[in-house]
């Protein structure tokens, strides 16, 4: 039997050539799958809530009303999310308590209190009323369960973080006399 050199040469010769294009090929396949993705990712990115400023005005410390929460930012939606009342808790029964929001709308300040987060089998004992809305700018305060047990109330200097959809805020409280 007589081998062909040439001939059996020659698929190993453009086998590396058929694999090279089939690569770049599949690339700018990817390169074309991705670049939409991404486009989308960033477009969901940009579509997010975002926080900018929050600031308090009221009085601080045990005893008094709530102070007000004022918090800035953009794509906060034309409404408050849906809320569910929240008059009866396990700390007790409360008129004017506000509601809960699940994860759409929450606050809570350092390891003292949580206010307006809720599951579907607990709530915080807190409620939030929602003053204002707008798509920069919502207004809020707490039920009336706010400042009823101990070191449930704002004093200058505590940290606290406030979710309004998917935009995470916080700091220390600041501006309450």
């Amino acid at each position: 039997m007589t081998i062909n050199r040439a001939a059996s040469h020659q698929p190993t010769r453009w086998r590396p050539m058929a694999v090279a294009v089939l690569a770049a090929a599949a690339i700018a396949a990817l390169a074309l799958a991705t670049v939409p993705a991404v486009s989308a990712s960033t477009a969901r990115a940009a579509a997010r809530p975002s926080i900018s400023a929050i600031s308090f005005s009221g009085t601080h410390g045990p005893g008094v009303a709530s102070p007000t929460v004022t918090i800035t930012g953009t794509r906060f939606g034309a409404a408050a999310p849906p809320g569910t009342p929240n008059g009866v808790t396990s700390c007790g029964t409360y008129t004017a308590n506000g509601d809960v929001y699940g994860s759409k709308l929450y606050f809570t300040a350092n390891a003292h209190f949580e206010a307006g987060y809720s599951t579907s089998s607990s709530a915080d004992c807190i409620g939030i009323i929602v003053v204002s809305w707008s798509a920069t700018k919502v207004v809020l305060k707490f039920g009336n369960s706010y400042g009823s047990f101990a070191h449930w109330y704002l004093s200058n200097g505590d940290g606290f973080a406030v979710s309004i959809k998917t935009a995470i805020g916080g700091g220390a409280v600041s501006g309450l006399s």
